[in-house]
């Protein structure tokens, strides 16, 4: 008990405890880290809280938007397009790959790649109801911890993920021992900046609970590099 409320009053990136208040959302505040800039929940959730978070994640998001519905899915693909586009990958690059999606949700990224022509697609996530909506549809997913998985992968996928966890490094270290070299590693999440500087608490990304570690630019190059 005594390490768990240690651990939810330090930055997870880099161990500090100093910080500088960044703003208050609902019950929740986010701070800065004095060290590594990254912004976090101020303490972070509990992993009780977090757990029941996720058990019915799907709901609480169908009650805001469309998001992770049949409805929410051209749009989900259009954004993809965009960023496949900005990372300048052609529409065939996926074909014939092993792609495993981290946090695949109700499975959508699954179908792009399905459509790809994949080699194989896998996706994990931690939510019991997105996970049963995506098996429902007939798509390979597993419920549980992506840190025992185990297997080969040319691509892994993080799609808004990162922000989600309480210790994003060990994600990233854990895919790339799921992959050959050369294989790659995609990450999206949102990043910390002028906009949400000029948003304040009305950033949409300030998401207690959901959104624990939100990053500057900086912060996530290192975050990736290992460093």
């Amino acid at each position: 008990m005594v390490n768990e409320y240690c651990t939810r009053y330090r930055c997870a990136l880099c161990d500090e405890v100093d910080y500088r208040q960044v703003c208050k959302k609902d019950t929740a505040q986010y701070v800065q880290c004095s060290q590594c800039g990254v912004v976090r929940q101020h303490p972070y959730p509990s992993a009780d809280e977090i757990i029941a978070h996720y058990e019915r994640y799907q709901s609480l998001k169908s009650e805001q938007s469309t998001y992770l519905s049949k409805e929410g899915f051209a749009a989900f693909k259009r954004d993809k397009a965009f960023t496949f586009a900005d990372l300048r990958l052609p529409p065939d690059g996926f074909q014939g790959k092993r792609i495993l999606d981290v946090g695949c949700a109700t499975g959508q990224f699954l179908q792009m790649m399905n459509d790809a022509r994949a080699a194989q697609v896998l996706g994990i996530d931690v939510s019991p109801e997105c996970i049963s909506t995506a098996q429902a549809q007939g798509l390979p997913c597993l419920l549980g911890d992506f840190m025992l998985l185990d297997g080969q992968f040319d691509l892994i996928t993080m799609w808004h993920v990162i922000e989600h966890l309480p210790r994003p490094q060990d994600y990233i270290q854990h895919a790339h021992k799921l992959m050959p070299t050369g294989g790659w590693l995609l990450i999206e999440t949102p990043v910390i900046g002028m906009i949400s500087e000029a948003f304040g608490a009305q950033w949409r990304y300030f998401m207690p609970t959901e959104h624990i570690n939100l990053f500057p630019i900086d912060a996530l190059i290192q975050l990736c590099n290992g460093v």
